[in-house]
């Protein structure tokens, strides 16, 4: 998925949300923005209701804590890349739905907004609590979602894999490519957006090769 693409994804669902939901997607705009200019420790409740144009009030009655909001600013650049199995793999085949988690994983981990969010972990890597909430709001739950699914096609007969979390882990691994790697170390990118999908397709052929049944 283009970056246009996400953009126009992006204001479809504004289009349809009520008040109460554009301020909510404001705040974890600006907390994404902010979380990934200054880190988590620097950026506080009140200069996220600055930055997103609302009351420290308004923040508060949205989420808890500084926290919740940095989960929910991971969560939902995950959410924008659209990997959500029970969304979109029950109308394609196997081999499509893996192709299409691939190839949007690859986006967005070469994102400029998730590139920004591995330095600021690893930039606080003395903090395991940001670490802990990185981990659980997105590559956790991006593992348990590509688990769950190669468990179910697994089921279907579709894939033969006798170790699912090795599997996982392979599939993902194999999507972290030199480009994203480089990204990380400030380093110019190597690779064009249609390289990177083509990578991902490549990654996935030869994850078949293995467990198709």
């Amino acid at each position: 998925m283009t970056k246009k693409q996400c953009e126009l994804n992006n204001v479809q669902e504004k289009r349809g949300r009520s008040k109460d939901e554009e301020k909510r997607g404001q705040i974890i705009e600006a907390a994404g923005m902010l979380f990934v200019e200054h880190g988590f420790e620097k950026v506080s409740m009140e200069g996220i209701a600055k930055s997103a144009g609302v009351s420290k009030q308004t923040v508060y009655s949205h989420f808890g804590n500084k926290q919740q909001l940095f989960t929910a600013a991971i969560d939902a650049k995950c959410e924008e890349y659209n990997l959500v199995p029970e969304k979109q793999g029950a109308e394609m085949d196997f081999e499509t739905y893996l192709t299409y988690f691939c190839t949007h994983l690859t986006s967005l981990l070469n994102s400029a907004e998730a590139i920004g969010i591995f330095r600021v972990c690893v930039r606080e890597g003395g903090n395991s609590e940001v670490g802990e909430l990185f981990w659980a709001a997105g590559p956790g739950k991006i593992r348990q979602r590509l688990h769950g699914y190669l468990s179910e096609q697994c089921r279907l007969g579709h894939l033969q894999i006798s170790n699912i979390e090795f599997a996982t882990s392979q599939l993902i691994a194999m999507i972290h490519s030199e480009t994203q790697f480089r990204s990380l170390l400030s380093l110019a990118a190597t690779k064009s957006a249609a390289d990177l999908d083509d990578y991902a397709r490549s990654c996935v052929q030869m994850f078949l090769k293995a467990y198709r049944a």
